[in-house]
């Protein structure tokens, strides 16, 4: 076998307790998943991960990227590539790969997985279970079916997200932005690291007012581009991502995206019937494209009262858990997610009905 390189993102403002626990996971659990929204930082939490572990005296370290995979059948061709396994079959199934990966100690980390999310959870759980030294540190924006391997990575805390900010503002050559004008741009961030950290990068051409004049509206940062070129389309931009996600979704589940992006603040599932449903979404469907949105982090459940605002990222309920479905259970829509999906809503012509529905519910509640 031979050891790839895995490549580490430039620093991780406002993850280190999550990186620190991830790590420990991995050491023990052997098969852990990294979950979220789109543009909240997996890829860059595993690559730091593995660069942690990377020295520990592994046969083989390995990565690879899932995004361009379409063929099911080809999840384990492509694992045995990222490790460097050859002369082999074109199309190994898994108990070859086990074979071939055998006792050894490997670290392998996979991105990506999400539009293959079963399949690559099935072979992870044969790979692991037949084989003792292997650890898999995987990325997707579907929770698997075993919550008891997941860690789910949720936006920055206001506090560290404004940190990210003032760094990345740094880092662009712009001037030192204070504490406070900071804090309140990235109140309008959804504390995800794409944004803040594309946000940032245009203060190196305009002055704080006016950025945040501009992101007062909210499909504003939908277009604002990452300031690294050679990205995937999926990590340039916000609109990006969520593209990427929307294509992840069936039909109910685009179609309750965009009649959710009616609600101003946290609402439940209740709430989505209430005001979403109809003959096209009848209560079972939205039930199930409720379960869906936040199977794929494009609604998260809001903290409890017990929950402190700076509560580390990657200690929260994993999504698809009993407790994420517990009646009256609030969830809010990511300010951008909500501007994307209000977005479509219009494209349908549909805003008009539904904005009347949600402040008929809204009155209703008073």
């Amino acid at each position: 076998m031979q050891t790839s390189r895995i490549h580490r993102p430039p620093g991780l403002t406002g993850r280190e307790a999550a990186a620190g626990g991830l790590e420990a996971l991995l050491r023990t659990t052997r098969l852990v998943t990294v979950t979220g929204p789109g543009g909240v930082g997996k890829s860059a939490l595993a690559a730091e991960v593995a660069h942690r572990m990377a020295d520990d005296r592994w046969a083989a370290v390995g990565s690879g990227d899932l995004a361009a995979l379409d063929d099911p059948g080809l999840v384990p061709h492509h694992l045995a590539r990222a490790l460097g396994i050859g002369g082999g079959p074109a199309r190994p199934h898994p108990g070859a790969l086990a074979r071939a990966v055998g006792t050894r100690p490997v670290l392998l980390v996979v991105d990506t997985c999400e539009r293959l999310a079963g399949p690559c959870a099935e072979v992870f759980a044969r790979l692991v279970a037949e084989c003792p030294g292997l650890h898999v540190l995987a990325t997707s924006r579907s929770a698997p079916d075993t919550p008891e391997d997941t860690f789910p990575l949720r936006p920055l805390p206001l506090g560290a997200a404004t940190a990210l900010f003032r760094a990345s503002a740094r880092q662009a050559g712009a001037e030192d932005v204070g504490a406070g004008p900071a804090r309140e741009i990235c109140r309008l961030l959804d504390g995800l690291p794409l944004t803040v950290w594309t946000a940032a990068a245009q203060l190196a051409r305009q002055p704080p007012a006016d950025l945040l004049s501009c992101l007062s509206r909210p499909e504003y940062v939908l277009d604002l581009p990452a300031p690294m070129p050679g990205l995937p389309e999926r990590q340039r931009t916000l609109r990006g991502a969520l593209r990427w996600s929307l294509r992840l979704c069936t039909p109910r589940e685009r179609l309750l995206w965009a009649r959710c992006s009616v609600f101003p603040s946290a609402f439940t599932a209740a709430d989505a019937d209430v005001v979403c449903g109809d003959e096209r979404l009848p209560p079972e469907a939205v039930a199930a494209g409720f379960a869906g949105l936040e199977r794929q982090s494009l609604i998260l459940p809001e903290p409890g009262p017990e929950a402190r605002p700076e509560t580390a990222p990657g200690t929260e309920t994993a999504p698809g858990t009993e407790a994420g479905k517990a009646p009256g259970v609030l969830f809010r829509m990511p300010r951008g997610t909500r501007a994307y999906g209000r977005q479509w809503l219009v494209e349908l012509g549909e805003e008009r009905e539904f904005l009347r529905r949600c402040l008929a519910w809204s009155l209703g509640r008073e």
